[in-house]
């Protein structure tokens, strides 16, 4: 599924939506809150191949009633994919049959690029930017999925 627009008006009051941040040797993770207005980081996952990580992943959000998932879509600049968009939409359909929960495909151009000049303006080292770049990635593609959502109400 990839319904931008009715997946959170088909989610119940107690699920919540799932962002995520898919690079090759990292998974970043956010959630949403219940009402669906505000997305916080989670965790990074550290890529071991689909499976293993979809049961990571399921252990990580274990205490969560899970809606549905957001996961960005890399985009190159002139709005054609490129080789990371087609590893992105083949862990969707595997995504979709591991928690069969509906998933959108957002854009995440420079979503990294962002958080990273924002972590270094909050005087952060490369180091500690680089472990959280990930999972903050993955709270900004979520944050502005929820974002348009409340634009569009």
């Amino acid at each position: 599924m990839n319904d931008q627009n009715n997946l959170i008006d088909g989610l119940n009051t107690s699920q919540i939506l799932v962002g995520l941040d898919l690079g090759t040797k990292t998974i970043g993770v956010a959630v949403s809150d219940r009402s669906k207005i505000i997305a916080t980081p989670l965790s990074i996952i550290q890529r071991k191949g689909t499976n293993k990580d979809l049961n990571i992943m399921k252990d990580i959000l274990n205490e969560y009633e899970i809606g549905g998932f957001i996961l960005g879509l890399p985009i190159s600049l002139d709005n054609t994919e490129n080789k990371q968009s087609k590893l992105v939409r083949d862990f969707n359909i595997n995504l979709q049959t591991f928690f069969k929960k509906p998933t959108v495909l957002w854009d995440e151009r420079f979503s990294s690029d962002v958080i990273f000049k924002e972590m270094r303006k909050a005087d952060l080292s490369k180091t500690k930017i680089k472990s959280k770049l990930d999972q903050q990635s993955a709270a900004y593609i979520l944050q502005g999925y929820l974002d348009r959502y409340r634009n569009n109400l």
